[in-house]
């Protein structure tokens, strides 16, 4: 086995500060890129679920389950998966779990943008026909409670700071109720959201997301540029995401041996096919078994 860079503290149950020294160790010799490489990156980082636990895309396990909805987080957890949560902010700045801009891609009875509306304007609005609510990261935070890993990915195409401190601050709230700092990793399009989450607090696992764009630009960002995982090294992402339909691409696996997650899995026979050059997948709408 390749020798460690660095010599970290060996406890089989991490504390919070011993995590945070042994990541300091990385930081502070500026070495903070090779330490996914390193043959002990798990026991490091306590992440294997990463790898290990499906990730299922807004909790939507089934076709009956609605994206984001609270409903929709209990049944993956009943059903052992990880979640991955989409979060936007509000006209008022408030924080919302929520995966299109457009509110009729998920609505089909509301249209209009997201960021326009008021978080009381929002809770107006139903789910599904349990009357369900668009929950706010907080709440969505507060039903999972630890009880399974989440990935949380900002969308955000514009200015960079206020939105990142706000989905930081309720995160650094959780992991410090539930004592689970390893649990929760964040994930972004945009290179500088997890650029400047990473210069704000650098010891939560970064994962930076690619693929397919039907756009020409992300916000002011050039999608060719994001496609090949240009800005990769200003993200010191620990694992990178991308479009299942695109896998295997050379631009992600020069990358290689960081960790591959494929995205938007919505079938066993698309699991199967893009299982050999993904090391995990973020699905939805059906159960992946292997």
């Amino acid at each position: 086995m390749k020798k460690n860079l660095i010599d970290i503290e060996d406890n089989p149950e991490l504390s919070f500060e011993k995590y945070k020294n042994n990541i300091d160790k990385f930081i502070n010799s500026k070495q903070i890129d090779k330490l996914k490489l390193q043959p002990n990156y798990f026991e490091i980082m306590n992440n294997y679920w990463i790898v290990d636990k499906y990730i299922s895309k807004s909790g939507q396990v089934s076709l009956e389950n609605f994206p984001n909805a609270l409903s929709s987080y209990k049944q993956a957890i009943k059903d052992g998966y990880a979640i991955c949560i989409p979060v936007q902010m509000l006209d008022d700045d408030s924080v919302v779990c929520f995966s299109h801009k457009n509110l009729s891609k998920v609505l089909s009875t509301t249209s209009g943008y997201l960021n326009k509306l008021s978080l009381k304007e929002l809770k107006e609005l139903n789910l599904n026909e349990e009357h369900e609510k668009v929950p706010t990261l907080d709440e969505a935070l507060e039903c999972i409670a630890n009880q399974t890993p989440i990935i949380i990915e900002l969308d955000n195409d514009g200015m960079i700071g206020k939105f990142e401190d706000k989905v930081l601050s309720s995160i650094q709230k959780y992991i410090s109720k539930f004592n689970c700092y390893s649990q929760v990793a964040i994930m972004s399009i945009n290179p500088y959201t997890l650029q400047y989450c990473y210069q704000i607090n650098p010891y939560i696992t970064r994962i930076l997301k690619s693929g397919n764009f039907t756009n020409k630009m992300f916000g002011s960002i050039p999608t060719k540029k994001l496609k090949k995982l240009k800005y990769y090294k200003i993200t010191h992402a620990d694992f990178i995401c991308y479009s299942a339909d695109m896998l295997p691409t050379r631009c992600v696996s020069k990358f290689k041996p960081v960790g591959i997650i494929g995205d938007n899995v919505s079938s066993q026979l698309k699991y199967l096919e893009v299982a050999p050059h993904a090391d995990n997948i973020i699905f939805s709408g059906f159960k992946p078994t292997i």
